[in-house]
């Protein structure tokens, strides 16, 4: 995984028109209005709006786990503007879906010492890799947390215990303590911004 400082120096610029055109938003309007920019100037600047409101919504995919422990897709949906996802003291990763304990179930990767805060807000890239996505050598692990996550460019596919899913730039996913793997199998790193809640 590339070297935290490297990546989001990469990903992020603080000169003015730089900001926006390298926005990890992609120069979404919060960038703009907080710049007192015109939605019209944005578009002669040549900006390409990662989180458009004029379409049709966002995709937001929402894992979860089954009766049995095993991650999966929950949702995967078209959602307009409004709530992305909500927890609660009664429900840590939020609402589950049919036969989903709700429970948060023991996590395969502790946390190093320096990462036992209540959240984490942080980018990460998956690099592409070394060969066609494989299920019997791939690795999956759990964290015991709820993390919000924005893919912000490339694709990568998301390796569940049960299924997988293909993510992509603008793409949301709300990531309930759920088993899994990354896999990339473009040739450019997939970007990711991660707000990560532990709860366990």
């Amino acid at each position: 995984m590339p070297k935290f400082a490297e990546t989001f120096s990469n990903a992020v610029s603080f000169g003015r028109r730089a900001l926006l055109r390298r926005s990890l938003w992609g120069g979404a309007a919060i960038a703009v209005s907080t710049l007192g920019m015109t939605e019209s100037a944005a578009a002669a600047d040549g900006m390409r709006t990662l989180l458009d409101p004029k379409d049709e919504g966002f995709r937001r995919v929402v894992t979860g786990n089954n009766a049995a422990g095993k991650s999966y897709v929950m949702k995967d949906e078209k959602i307009k503007f409004g709530e992305v996802w909500r927890s609660s003291n009664a429900e840590l990763l939020g609402a589950g879906g049919p036969g989903d304990p709700n429970i948060v179930i023991t996590p395969t990767r502790d946390l190093t010492p320096g990462q036992q805060t209540n959240s984490r807000w942080f980018y990460s890239a998956i690099p592409p890799a070394k060969g066609p996505l494989d299920r019997a050598t791939i690795e999956l692990h759990r964290t015991a947390a709820l993390s919000y996550v924005l893919f912000t460019s490339g694709e990568v596919t998301v390796v569940l215990d049960e299924g997988q899913v293909t993510m992509r730039a603008g793409d949301l996913m709300v990531m309930r303590n759920a088993n899994h793997a990354w896999h990339n199998a473009g040739t450019v790193p997939m970007g990711m911004l991660i707000a990560m809640n532990i709860v366990g």
